[in-house]
């Protein structure tokens, strides 16, 4: 019998506003790797400029997430192979659903946890639960990189981080390698499994600056490297402001492995924002604006972060490109965080995602943590 149940999600809030202000006025950088897959109805001319539909577009056609893919596909025998049968699997940034299929039948999970954000890629949830057998399918919406990470699940589970989703841990631009912040990162996520378990990760070690910046420039991707600018348009109380007046702009940062995700902008204009435009941008050609991170780690950078989070590495398949796909174990944990486990609700697909029951849950979730 196929099984649809949501996770309650966390408390919806004004962050996106708040964090276009201090992206545009210097405030932060590298912060806004949650709003670039939502979905949303800004256009560039007829050109749908949804984070969920471009990310689907780059995810397709990008050599980057293809070559991802591959050894992902590749691999995962090997990886049904070296851990326990029939475990959870808690994926963080699911994507597409493609990899849910084939993890789901290659570890015969009973249970699947796709973890994201945005509410337009989680709803492609119900596609999955209509297509595996006897496996229930829980949604939780969750940041993931946030550092306050709940419980997903009660049981061991292996926790899925593909896409190399872990080079995109958020922050301005360090004064060197980040790993305080990878080490924050891994610990974080594997606190969502307290009972122990399995990671599997992948992630690009390219040290190559011009080769990244090439491989992030391909039209796929610059399409989606803008997209949260015309939801800004779309979404905020926002005057005068023109989205066609920037362009993706990759930057490499060879001290500390960064490829910098930035707009660049190519006209001066001045724009306000707020219900009475009382704060007021102004920006000149030229101008960057730091907005999410890719890095790449060396590999003993990476293993030595992840055997500091108590992490252990079990193997480790490298592809016939630069990615890199690890497979991680993890004793159960001990913290005031496991008596956070997020609760289940049941619903039919019709009402999983209409606003008042989102609210509804939101302040059961609020009560629930205390905030």
């Amino acid at each position: 019998m196929l099984r649809y149940h949501e996770i309650i999600r966390p408390v919806a809030n004004d962050s996106f506003f708040e964090q276009t202000v201090d992206l545009w006025l210097g405030f932060s950088s590298g912060h806004m790797g949650p709003h670039m897959y939502q979905h949303h109805n800004g256009v560039r001319g007829e050109q749908p400029m949804s984070g969920v539909l471009t990310w689907e577009k780059h995810a397709e056609l990008g050599t980057i997430p293809t070559q991802s893919r591959k050894i992902f596909a590749e691999k995962i025998n090997d990886v049904s192979g070296a851990i326990d049968e029939k475990l959870p699997i808690v994926e963080f940034g699911p994507g597409s659903m493609e990899d849910a299929n084939l993890l789901i039948n290659s570890i015969e999970s009973k249970e699947y946890i796709p973890v994201d954000c945005s509410l337009g890629i989680l709803h492609q949830a119900h596609t999955l639960a209509a297509s595996v057998n006897d496996c229930a399918i829980r949604p939780a919406v969750v940041d993931f990189f946030s550092e306050d990470n709940c419980s997903l699940v009660e049981d061991p589970a292996i926790g899925v981080l593909l896409g190399l989703t872990i080079d995109n841990i958020p922050g301005p631009v360090p004064k060197g390698l980040p790993q305080r912040e990878l080490i924050n990162a891994f610990r974080n996520l594997i606190k969502s499994i307290p009972a122990g378990g399995y990671l599997l990760v992948s992630t690009d070690i390219c040290q190559d600056g011009e080769q990244n910046k090439e491989l992030y420039n391909e039209p796929w991707h610059k399409l989606f490297g803008v997209n949260h600018i015309y939801r800004m348009s779309e979404e905020l109380p926002m005057a005068n402001f023109d989205p066609e007046g920037f362009e993706y702009f990759p930057v490499w940062h060879e001290h500390c492995s960064l490829l910098a995700h930035t707009v660049r902008a190519t006209k001066d204009q001045t724009f306000g924002m707020g219900e009475s435009g009382e704060i007021i941008v102004s920006v000149k050609a030229g101008d960057i604006f730091h907005y999410n991170n890719s890095f790449k780690y060396r590999p003993e950078f990476f293993e030595q972060c992840a055997e500091m989070a108590g992490l252990r590495l079990i193997e480790k398949w490298q592809g016939e490109s630069t990615i890199s796909l690890y497979l991680f174990s993890f004793d159960s944990q001990t913290g005031d965080y496991t008596r956070h486990v997020a609760p289940f609700a049941s619903y039919s697909n019709s009402h999983l995602y209409e606003p008042g029951c989102a609210n509804a849950l939101a302040n059961i979730q609020k009560k629930l943590r205390g905030y």
